[in-house]
C-alpha cells in the first residue's frame, strides 16, 4: 500500500469515522430544532429509548446514525414528525391524527428492523418525564436537523486528531487552527452524506495534510497514527 493511502487510512481510524449508511435530507417534511413549548396532543406522541449516543462524543446523539431512521419514519403517511433528543437516548414519534395503534406498531417495527435499531417504548413515570422534556421545547432535533449534532461530533474528532498530530510533528498555533477547521468541515461533509464515499473523503484529508506537512512528516504521521484510537472521554 502506498504511504499516502496508509496515512489517510490511519487518519480515518484516528478521527473515529462512524456510520457508512448516511442519507441526505430529501423527502422529509419541515425539519428543525424545537425552540418553544409544544402543545401536541400527548395521545399522538410515543417515546422510545434508543441506542443512538454518538460513539465519538457520548454527551450527544449520533447524527449520522439517527438521520436515516428519522427520515424513514417521516416518509410514512401515518407519522407526522420524528425527533431525537440531544443526548441520543430518546426518540419521539408524533403520529398523524388518523393513525391507528396497529398501524403505528407495524410501521415502527418495520423501520427499526430495516435500520437495525432496537427501541423500547417508555411507559409510566419514564414516559411522563420524557414527555415533559419533549414538550418543553429544548434540545430536540428533527429529521435533517440532526446534522447539527454531526457538525459538533466532527469538531470534537478534528480537535482530538490535531492534538495527536501535534505530538508527532511541529505545527504552529495558526496552522493547527486552520487544519482543525478544515478537518471539521471535511468530517462534517462525510457524516452528513455530502461526500459520497470514503475515498473522496480520504483525498480531502490528505490534501489538507499536504498543505502544511512535507512528505517526511506525512510518513511520520502514517507510522505514528496506524494504531491510534482516540479516547472518547478526551476533551
Amino acid at each position: 500500500m502506498k504511504t499516502s493511502n496508509r496515512l489517510v487510512a490511519a487518519l480515518f481510524a484516528a478521527a473515529a469515522i462512524y456510520g457508512t449508511s448516511v442519507q441526505t435530507g430529501h423527502g422529509a417534511a419541515e425539519t428543525g430544532v424545537i425552540t418553544k413549548t409544544r402543545t401536541t396532543d400527548p395521545n399522538l406522541i410515543s417515546l422510545y429509548e434508543v441506542p443512538l449516543v454518538c460513539p465519538a462524543a457520548p454527551q450527544i446523539g449520533c447524527g449520522s446514525a439517527s438521520k436515516p431512521l428519522l427520515l424513514k419514519l417521516e416518509h410514512s403517511n401515518i407519522v407526522s414528525e420524528a425527533w431525537l433528543n440531544r443526548a441520543g437516548t430518546i426518540m419521539a414519534v408524533v403520529w398523524s391524527e388518523r393513525s391507528k395503534p396497529e398501524q403505528r406498531s407495524k410501521v415502527l417495527q418495520t423501520v427499526l428492523k430495516e435500520k437495525g435499531i432496537d427501541a423500547q417504548e417508555l411507559a409510566g413515570n419514564a414516559r411522563q418525564r420524557a414527555l415533559m422534556d419533549f414538550q418543553s421545547g429544548r434540545d430536540w432535533y428533527r429529521g435533517s436537523n440532526v446534522d447539527r449534532l454531526s457538525e459538533e461530533e466532527a469538531g470534537l474528532m478534528a480537535g482530538r486528531l490535531i492534538r495527536k498530530i501535534r505530538t508527532i510533528v511541529n505545527l504552529t498555533e495558526q496552522n493547527s487552527k486552520v487544519m482543525r477547521d478544515q478537518f471539521t468541515r471535511i468530517l462534517t461533509r462525510r457524516l452528513t452524506g455530502q461526500l459520497p464515499d470514503r475515498d473522496s473523503t480520504e483525498q480531502e484529508i490528505l490534501k489538507t495534510c499536504r498543505q502544511f506537512l512535507n512528505e517526511q512528516e506525512v510518513s511520520r504521521l502514517q507510522e505514528a497514527l496506524k494504531d491510534f484510537r482516540p479516547n472518547r472521554d478526551e476533551p
